[in-house]
């Protein structure tokens, strides 16, 4: 029976936050199959290389409709989405997103056991332990409660959710190289003083991150290894290089980055080609982002692509949670420096994932071309050490967190509300949508305002803010952005000429009319095309997007229409056309037209 002096004090807090992440784990799922998903443009360009290969039967040689994109990405890659896709026979959007989702899921699952081993170590009192002194249970639900908020925060991560669902993704090589780390920090002491079993693990861990990226991988894992075993294991400053141990340590860290490269030179051995991709992927699609026509240094300072770009790029990445992922830095800064010269140092475990997220940054600021991208599979090393430093974190910093996802929730509802104005459908979304959006306006207002609700409130908000983004595209991956079942039956084995602005968006028609013979004409969308000759020139069927209200062309017969997303938006509307005609803004229409019979 709860004690009626502390009716709160019985209430298992964690086990309602351990739900709350299934919840937002689950949310991955939601939208997944549909064509109007945060990606990487990129995407159908793999997705094109998949199906070709997937066409001839064959692992190897990766086929393309480039000649020059071809060989851009380990195989790994492509097979996964062969397999899923059931080698074409089930090739759809939904199939090869999956496996992503599986690996963000077990990546969540290794931020939250690990967030949950460290907060149960730390030996610093517990401010709400259990006032019957069952200090010891108080702890481990503690732990519990926040492995669960750390894995949350992973997954409300931008970079989480763009690159964690669809096919082109950046969690494979983020679940097997952070699992490196994540083994490391769970066991420092034991792993670090294994002979061959870790090593060999690790190696191959590392082997399989590099078949899905790139061997060049192997320099910051080697790198931070390296640190982890000098600063970790032996105790002493990463410059001291005299001590004892030290050859063995190296020839680990040696053995494991040579077991990956050996992995990763297996694709050399296999393919039959290989000096296609040597030239393609060794030389064009890696030593190429070392050169620049500008120079090195004035590429390093100035630019989309300098150092700044890596410095901000943890920052950057969390989007929503920019301010408190800034706030977890001021926080480790201002704890370390308190530390400093008393007996209360780091944990092992903290310590390695710092020198991880440090390690990753300084090797990318190398290259002549720099992205935020590079840093993703350090991205759950910045959750569990935020959720580590969680009540540390000044309460300013979660506030500015829940002023970014207010602005976000105000923006979804602008989104939604441009759809009903291009649709003309005031049914178009549930009004649990709009209450969606009115209650998470209300909770980034009280989480503000009341200081109890803040840290509970801002875990919740950055992925609150995704999933209505998910919502308010959820019509248009619909019947709406559909054409129907008997124009697409029409279109079977017939030629079509779809418009492309962008590498490989044509392939997204694979899904849109499955069984069609797509053609691709670059056209910036939507498109006043007057060129009709040009269009009909390889097929009776083409596609063309228009602004709403506007007809396709004067020479064409409309057969059917769907709905669409604007991809690209031009530069002489301006970012105000956003909130004064967000109809036309973010909504086109796609007409599939033929040509009218002279």
């Amino acid at each position: 029976m709860t004690s009626p002096e502390k009716p709160l004090s019985r209430l298992p807090v964690h086990l309602v936050w351990i739900g709350l992440a299934i919840a937002v784990a689950l949310g991955y799922l939601f939208g997944l199959g549909g064509d109007h998903i945060p990606r990487n443009g990129d995407e159908l360009v793999y997705a094109n290389i998949a199906r070709l290969t997937a066409e001839t039967g064959h692992w190897l040689p990766l086929v393309s409709s480039w000649d020059f994109m071809r060989n851009t990405k380990p195989p790994l890659l492509f097979w996964q989405a062969m397999v899923a896709g059931g080698w074409g026979e089930h090739w759809t959007l939904l199939r090869l997103r999956m496996p992503s989702v599986i690996y963000s899921w077990g990546i969540a699952l290794m931020v939250g056991l690990l967030t949950w081993k460290i907060v149960r170590s730390d030996a610093a009192p517990l401010s709400n332990a259990n006032a019957n002194g069952d200090s010891a249970s108080a702890r481990q639900h503690h732990a519990l409660t926040m492995g669960a908020i750390a894995a949350i925060i992973y997954l409300s991560f931008f970079t989480s959710y763009r690159y964690g669902r669809p096919y082109l993704t950046s969690a494979p090589e983020t679940f097997w190289l952070f699992g490196v780390f994540f083994a490391l920090a769970w066991s420092p002491a034991r792993l670090m003083a294994s002979t061959w079993k870790f090593p060999l693990l690790a190696g191959v861990a590392i082997g399989l991150g590099c078949l899905y990226k790139s061997f060049v991988m192997v320099v910051p894992v080697g790198f931070a290894l390296a640190l982890c075993y000098q600063t970790v294991g032996a105790r002493r400053a990463p410059w001291n290089l005299l001590r004892p141990g030290i050859v063995s340590d190296a020839l680990k860290v040696v053995a494991m980055c040579v077991i990956g490269l050996a992995m990763f030179g297996l694709w050399f051995a296999i393919d039959p080609q290989p000096g296609e991709v040597w030239r393609e992927f060794v030389v064009g699609e890696n030593a190429g982002k070392m050169n620049s026509s500008r120079g090195y240094f004035k590429t390093a300072l100035s630019g989309s692509s300098g150092i700044l770009t890596i410095l901000t790029g943890y920052f950057s990445n969390a989007l929503f949670l920019l301010p408190v992922s800034v706030g977890c830095m001021v926080a480790a800064w201002r704890s370390w420096r308190a530390r400093a010269g008393t007996a209360h140092t780091l944990s092992d475990a903290e310590k390695i994932l710092w020198l991880w997220l440090l390690a990753l940054m300084l090797v990318f600021m190398l290259p002549t071309q720099r992205s935020t991208r590079y840093l993703i599979p350090a991205m759950p090393a910045l959750g569990i050490l935020i959720a580590v430093y969680w009540h540390r974190i000044p309460r300013i910093w979660f506030s500015l967190t829940l002023a970014l996802s207010l602005l976000g929730a105000l923006a979804m509802g602008l989104i939604g509300y441009g759809a009903v104005r291009a649709t003309q459908d005031t049914a178009l979304y549930s009004p649990l949508f709009w209450l969606f959006l009115l209650l998470l306006a209300a909770a980034c207002v009280l989480g503000m305002v009341k200081k109890q609700a803040t840290r509970p409130v801002t875990a919740l908000s950055s992925f609150a803010v995704l999933l209505a983004l998910a919502w308010a595209t959820l019509p248009f991956n619909g019947e709406l952005g559909r054409f129907r079942a008997d124009t697409v039956a029409q279109l079977q084995g017939q030629a079509v000429a779809v418009p492309t602005n962008f590498n490989g968006q044509f392939e997204r028609y694979q899904f849109i009319i499955p069984g069609a013979k797509i053609i691709p004409y670059l056209a910036e969308q939507p498109v006043n095309y007057t060129d009709v000759d040009t269009l009909f020139k390889t097929s009776r069927y083409a596609l063309v997007q228009r602004r709403v209200g506007q007809a396709p062309c004067a020479q064409c017969r409309i057969l059917d229409v769907r709905w669409d997303l604007r991809s690209r938006q031009e530069a002489a509307e301006g970012a105000l056309a956003a909130f004064k005609t967000p109809e036309t803004y973010w909504y086109a229409q796609e007409y599939l037209v033929e040509r009218l019979t002279p």
